[in-house]
């Protein structure tokens, strides 16, 4: 049997492998909406004043790529623990083009629901990771590969056939 103490499984208290994750979501109004997750402060999401929000949090788009960044920290953290890889810092930017469709809408006169999307999620993503490590090219590409195949959020942007690019940038 394999030791789990060092592991992300060390955590774990229940044998069911299929965990529900619960969030709940009130509308508040114009483009204002507050999420209520576990026992966390509200976590509120808008658009900026010059998108017609009120500028009391961030967008669902801008959220997105937040998580994206802090699962593949997580991953790194899970995989720093498993293969012994010496990670010494790291930290993330992260960046999404997608359709804002606004600029078609001024241009036709058409609705927001009769402009055809470029893409009805991120047209392209560039994510970078600026790491600190003494590990050799090829460790750090294997740790890297294994980020990439392990993080949920890669995956759901892969999946959604996004155009995800990740650069890792050694820094000292």
């Amino acid at each position: 049997m394999n030791d789990l103490s060092q592991t992300a499984a060390m955590d774990v208290k229940s044998n069911e492998r299929l965990q529900s994750i619960h969030v709940s979501t009130e509308y508040i109004s114009g483009y204002q909406s507050v999420n209520h997750v576990r026992d966390l402060p509200p976590i509120y999401l808008d658009e900026p004043h010059e998108l017609g929000g009120k500028n009391s949090g961030p967008t669902a788009l801008e959220m997105t790529l937040c998580a994206l960044n802090s699962c593949t920290a997580m991953i790194m953290f899970i995989l720093k623990r498993e293969m012994k890889f010496d990670l010494q810092g790291v930290k993330f930017d992260a960046e999404g083009m997608h359709d804002v469709r606004r600029v078609e809408m001024k241009r036709t006169g058409k609705l927001f629901s009769q402009v055809e999307p470029i893409a009805y999620h991120y047209h392209k993503v560039i994510q970078t990771i600026h790491i600190q490590t003494s590990e050799n090219d090829e460790r750090l590409k294997h740790f890297r590969e294994e980020v990439e195949r392990l993080c949920p959020l890669h995956a759901l942007l892969r999946d959604a056939q996004v155009n995800v690019t990740t650069n890792w940038i050694r820094s000292a």
